[in-house]
């Protein structure tokens, strides 16, 4: 059977076309090239080398023949304060900010440094030193050790812990203990002068490390108040 113009598929129709094939051939082409394009630009941008502002090459570093070679590493510690740890621990709060009248009264504020919260007192440090020592031996502190050569002192705290109200469905599960915070342990002072008339109060734990900063403020609004 010989299929006639009336009898051929439309799809047949099209393919037969000269004019659809010339198209057609016209998007493989133009697919071909916009491949190429993005391989060229893929292969191009690997190859790139970084833009400096401005270089120089210099000479190697030779090492004299009676000194060892240094020892060459790919990172290096650059010095200068650290973060303190805390920040990442617990609630990071700013300090307990004073009334106008008792700041005024007082001679010494909570501050925040880079070894995290401390008192800063305005008097000499031997002073300070003097009056922390009676301070730390009364009222819920024991003191334990000193350390005159290091202006330290190492002292138990005794808190009177805090309840904290149970809220919402937690008050249904009578069972469990209430919560409490309890800021009692074992911590070092330490004394260090800030200027002519001025002295820093320095707060660790029994280790010498870093207080999280509730606990930190807690103990050194104590301290605060007992010296003035």
């Amino acid at each position: 059977m010989v299929a006639t113009p009336d009898t051929v598929h439309p799809f047949l129709k099209l393919t037969i076309d000269p004019g659809v094939r010339g198209l057609n051939r016209l998007f493989a082409k133009l697919f071909v090239l916009l491949l190429l394009a993005v391989v060229l630009s893929a292969c191009a941008g690997r190859d790139r080398q970084p833009v400096y502002l401005a270089g120089e090459e210099v000479e190697p570093i030779r090492t004299p023949d009676h000194l060892d070679d240094p020892e060459v590493r790919t990172t290096f510690q650059v010095a200068g304060y650290f973060l303190p740890e805390m920040a990442g621990q617990h609630d990071a709060r700013p300090p307990r900010v004073l009334p106008s009248a008792e700041a005024e009264r007082s001679r010494s504020h909570i501050r925040f440094g880079p070894r995290g919260l401390f008192l800063e007192v305005e008097d000499d440090a031997e002073s300070v030193w003097r009056r922390l020592g009676f301070s730390l031996d009364r009222g819920g502190m024991q003191l334990r050790d000193v350390r005159p050569d290091r202006l330290q002192y190492d002292f138990h705290f005794s808190d009177d812990p805090t309840i904290i109200d149970r809220r919402g469905l937690s008050r249904l599960v009578f069972w469990r203990s209430p919560e409490q915070i309890d800021h009692s342990g074992d911590y070092v002072a330490e004394v260090e002068p800030a200027g002519e008339q001025a002295s820093r109060v320095l707060l660790m734990d029994s280790g010498g490390d870093l207080l999280d900063m509730e606990r930190a403020e807690h103990v050194l609004s104590v301290l605060r108040e007992r010296l003035g």
